[in-house]
């Protein structure tokens, strides 16, 4: 899948209610918490390859609404990696922080719009030595848009990401949904990235669902896998199971 295609597909969602979607999938969203109050995932992820395992777990995911436009992210992960030859080991994963500043709202503009900076950087433990994250600080410059119909939603991310000790790249996302009921929906997304030289990278797909079973908490699941044919590089199976909390 080119850049150039994901560009016009993100374009026309731009001309086509809010989206919720972010957690339990890759590709983000415009929705922040609202002002004053805390969005907290607590997850389990599994990137499974051919060969190799990784689990983050728990994954903490901490947001926090700065008036109803802005939204204050921290992200911290415990990670257990099984690596075929090596076994099995774990510590502290790569930490993301970031600001979401939606500037567009459904209200006013017919789609809501946002611009999403986060920086990842990894930890001050044995993490990088033990091959367990790469090294380096990580620049995340995403835009994400998003358009309701009745009970259906669509929406879209594009982004470029600055990387410190290797070569930087593309990431894009399409994501749909449906609103079963109010207070269950249903989601699917394609994720991908390409390279500086437009050579396609990982790409994948997830099917997931969030049910909010008070107006406190929620589930979140999802699963997927890669797109292609897997090789020992690609998913062949990604699960989330999570616990929304919201104050």
């Amino acid at each position: 899948m080119s850049l150039r295609f994901c560009l016009c597909i993100f374009l026309l969602l731009l001309i086509a209610g809010p989206v919720f979607a972010g957690p339990p999938l890759i590709t983000d969203d415009p929705d922040t918490p609202g002002d004053k109050h805390w969005e907290i995932n607590v997850a389990f992820i599994l990137d499974k390859t051919v060969t190799d395992a990784a689990l983050e777990t728990p994954l903490l995911d901490l947001n926090y609404g700065l008036g109803d436009n802005i939204q204050l992210k921290c992200e911290v992960p415990l990670l257990i990696q099984h690596e075929e030859g090596i076994g099995t080991q774990g510590g502290m994963g790569n930490s993301l922080v970031g600001v979401k500043w939606r500037f567009l709202d459904a209200e006013k503009f017919g789609a809501n719009m946002s611009t999403y900076p986060q920086l990842e950087f990894s930890p001050p433990t044995s993490s990088t030595n033990r091959g367990l994250v790469d090294n380096g600080t990580n620049l995340l410059l995403p835009v994400e848009v998003s358009k309701k119909f009745g009970p259906f939603w669509v929406g879209g991310e594009l982004g470029y990401t600055i990387r410190q000790y290797s070569g930087n790249d593309w990431f894009y996302g399409f994501i749909a949904g449906y609103e079963v009921r109010e207070n269950l929906t249903i989601m699917g997304e394609i994720h991908g990235g390409v390279t500086q030289e437009f050579k396609s990278e990982e790409n994948v797909f997830n099917i997931g669902t969030q049910w909010d079973f008070s107006k406190k908490y929620g589930l979140l699941a999802s699963a997927g896998r890669s797109l292609s044919r897997a090789t020992s590089e690609e998913p062949n199976l990604l699960l989330y199971l999570g616990l929304q909390i919201r104050l």
